[in-house]
């Protein structure tokens, strides 16, 4: 057939065609499934700048006196508190002891399903309210579907999926958040300005929770968590329904033999409580990836995408218009990291992309503050000529194009595949748990910000930015490195054990269509 020759001609190596040929296993189908909850994310982040803009929000929720006017506005604070209370339904239901107990206890899948149910219920709330605390009552009944969500879904795909493709598939949690967020703005570009529409908007998002539970409950649970829980034949059953019946036998009870072993070998040297998250390598882990959420949030991404209106207004812009076009940048520039994140690696996303916000987001700011004028701060500066204009919308595409092919999925990726199995659940809850924090601090900070220091706000994040870049050159490369390999890897680049130790890196043999990969030793 055509896509199969397409596939081959672009080479039977690449992560597409592996996928393709991969399709009569369902690890691709339940990494798609799940990734939904993803585009639920994605919808929530989108659709709420414009809908703060909208007149008959201002009118039914905000009951400010001048709505129809384009200059009325709900105060920065409220309007920070609107987009943050989100980010604290998503921090409840991240932190570590609660989100931990739903995916050790009730699994992976469960999880995911419950996250579906408390969206629908949260979509309601929002959708139907004629009051500004039944509408933040939504906001925070929808944070803490996502912030189960959040957790689980890319910790779900990245125990489903082979290692060669791993870094592919969790790529998926990224690629429907920023999908969902497009779809938002596309949404809000046709409805925000019809009265009411800002109701439809939101009750539309029910739609793809609805395919969850639709979808969900004929995927198959995670191997590793039906080992966790004692089903080492369920899991073998697991591992044939993700890999399909091409794949060897052999490779199935050497992937089902290094999971049993690895858990044994982890139970036999930990108890499992807490105290072992906070201390020796559990810990240092632990950091590395509460720091790589952290700085994902603090880089400024979702600066555009809550406040993007706010900023572009005054670029010389329709606001709305240039807040779907960045959605749009956002989302098709995710796309060649499915591609990258395997051929070149997590690391080299991670340092590319920081230099190249970097250097966006400090000419942004610099441009902002030597080339605005105004007789007021903040978001009530103005180009001094059209060209500067444009020259900084410029910046803040490229800012986006950069973050959504790098830092948007690759940290997502590498935090869900660090962690030794015993506590990956409670180590994920807890770096979850920081990016959601920092979700709340931009969330409520960057319209104060933009009042208070303007484009000097852009200089901040360019802090962070080259921060990230640092630690991106200094971690360990993880790509093909089955997770049971995670901890030895990490000995290595912190020195605690020798740098000669084997560490096995999966690749897909060149003409072995059938098979996920050989080993060899790194």
């Amino acid at each position: 057939p055509p896509l199969v020759y397409i596939l081959r001609c672009r080479g039977e190596n690449s992560s597409v065609a592996r996928i393709f040929f991969m399709a009569r296993g369902q690890a691709a189908t339940a990494a798609l499934v799940a990734s939904l909850g993803a585009f639920l994310f994605g919808l929530d982040i989108g659709y709420i700048a414009p809908i703060l803009e909208c007149p008959s929000f201002k009118r039914d929720v905000g009951h400010l006196t001048n709505w129809r006017s384009k200059a009325s506005q709900i105060p920065a604070g409220q309007a920070g508190f609107i987009v943050a209370i989100f980010s604290v339904g998503c921090i409840l239901t991240s932190f570590p002891p609660i989100s931990s107990f739903f995916l050790d206890e009730l699994g992976r899948r469960s999880s995911i399903l419950l996250g579906g149910v408390i969206f629908l219920a949260g979509c309601a709330l929002q959708a139907l309210s004629q009051s500004m605390t039944v509408f933040l009552l939504g906001r925070l009944v929808t944070g803490t579907s996502i912030g189960l969500l959040s957790n689980v879904v890319p910790l779900y795909q990245a125990e489903m999926a082979p290692a060669d493709l791993r870094g592919t598939l969790t790529s998926m949690y990224n690629m429907m958040i920023t999908t969902g967020i497009f779809c938002a703005a596309l949404l809000d570009e046709f409805l925000v300005d019809i009265d009411g529409g800002w109701r439809t908007a939101i009750l539309l998002q029910a739609v793809p929770a609805m395919v969850i539970l639709a979808c969900m409950p004929f995927l198959p649970r995670s191997p590793r968590w039906l080992v966790q829980q004692g089903r080492v034949e369920e899991a073998k059953a697991t591992l044939h329904t993700l890999r399909g019946d091409s794949y060897a036998e052999e490779k199935i009870m050497e992937e089902l033999n290094e999971i049993v072993e690895e858990y044994k070998l982890e139970c036999d040297n930990a108890t499992g409580s807490w105290k072992e998250v906070f201390s020796g390598r559990v810990f240092t882990l632990v950091c590395i990836g509460a720091w790589l959420q952290m700085l994902q949030q603090l880089v400024g991404m979702n600066a555009f995408m809550y406040f993007g209106p706010r900023v572009f207004k005054n670029l010389g812009f329709d606001a709305n218009l240039f807040q779907t076009l960045a959605n749009a940048v956002n989302m098709v520039f995710t796309l060649p990291a499915l591609y990258f994140i395997e051929s070149t690696g997590r690391r080299s996303l991670f340092v590319f992309g920081a230099l190249g916000m970097t250097i966006s987001t400090v000419t942004l700011g610099l441009l902002g503050i030597y080339g605005t004028m105004g007789s007021g701060y903040g978001d009530l500066l103005k180009p001094k000529s059209p060209w500067i204009g444009d020259v900084m919308a410029c910046m803040v595409l490229a800012f986006i194009a950069c973050f959504a092919s790098t830092w948007g999925p690759t940290v997502w990726v590498y935090c869900a595949e660090i962690f030794p199995l015993r506590h990956r659940a409670r180590c994920v809850g807890v770096s979850t748990m920081t990016n959601w924090i920092g979700n709340f601090l931009i969330a409520q900070f960057t319209p104060v910000l933009l009042s208070s220091i303007g484009f000097g706000t852009f200089l901040l994040f360019g802090i962070f930015c080259l921060n990230a870049l640092v630690l991106g050159w200094w971690l360990p490369e993880t790509s093909g490195v089955p997770l049971e390999q995670m901890g030895l890897l990490f000995d290595r680049r912190l020195g605690t054990t020798a740098d000669d130790a084997d560490v096995v890196n999966v690749r897909v043999q060149k003409g072995s269509v059938a098979s996920y990969g050989s080993t060899k030793v790194a």
